[in-house]
């Protein structure tokens, strides 16, 4: 399921992105969907979160297509096209990402991402993008080494069994039979449809982030 950081900034892009494809639906009504598409059940909840959060680690949500359809029928509309909300907060024009793709040659690309990650010590969590498949990689390089508990001996062990199924199961009828390598800290799958990584670099991302969030909120 796609993730995205709870910011204004990124809200707002989110949101301007869905007027255009939903012109009919009222801006309050389209804050409040959007808002139950986050995983909150109204927008003045989603404002509260966002105002709690600490200032440098902003809460990460999944985001539900799905919900946001349910609250705007609950509101009085009728069935919608889709709005490819997953392409929205995937898109690289979002202000803050959780992940980037870029072409497999562009190491300038590669250089500012894994520098903004060593500024935000996130995962360095991305897709090298070819002319058919995709290469997605992670490397927890970029993160404070106090925050690296939950990768190191057991339970690195155990997150990269998850990491390892949940690859399994996403990738399941693969053509191209996408190859796992690597630990929890540092790996890369290869051969992957485009879509497949971006799936995929979402559950990983998510996995290797949450427990340093918690442990800042601690």
């Amino acid at each position: 399921m796609p993730i995205l950081f709870l910011t204004p900034d990124n809200c707002s892009f989110v949101k301007r992105a869905l007027r255009k494809r939903l012109s009919t639906v009222k801006s309050t009504h389209l804050s409040e969907a959007l808002a139950t598409a986050l995983g909150f059940r109204t927008h003045a909840a989603l404002l509260a979160a966002m105002k709690a959060a600490i200032a440098d680690r902003p809460m990460l949500t999944q985001v539900d297509e799905d919900r946001m359809g349910e609250r705007l029928r609950g509101l009085g509309y009728g069935p919608m096209a889709p709005v490819d909300l997953a392409g929205i907060v995937r898109s690289a024009e979002l202000p803050l990402a959780a992940w980037r793709e870029f072409g497999n040659r562009d190491r300038a690309a590669n250089e500012r991402w894994f520098k903004e990650c060593q500024r935000r010590d996130i995962p360095n969590v991305c897709i090298r993008l070819r002319t058919k498949y995709a290469e997605l990689s992670w490397d927890c390089i970029s993160i404070d080494p106090a925050g690296e508990d939950h990768l190191r001996d057991d339970d690195g062990a155990a997150l990269v069994r998850i990491m390892f199924e949940r690859f399994r199961t996403l990738a399941k009828g693969a053509p191209a039979k996408p190859e796992f390598f690597g630990s929890a800290f540092v790996g890369t799958i290869d051969r992957l449809s485009p879509s497949l990584a971006r799936d995929i670099a979402d559950d990983f991302f998510m996995r290797l982030y949450s427990p340093i969030a918690q442990r800042a909120a601690a």
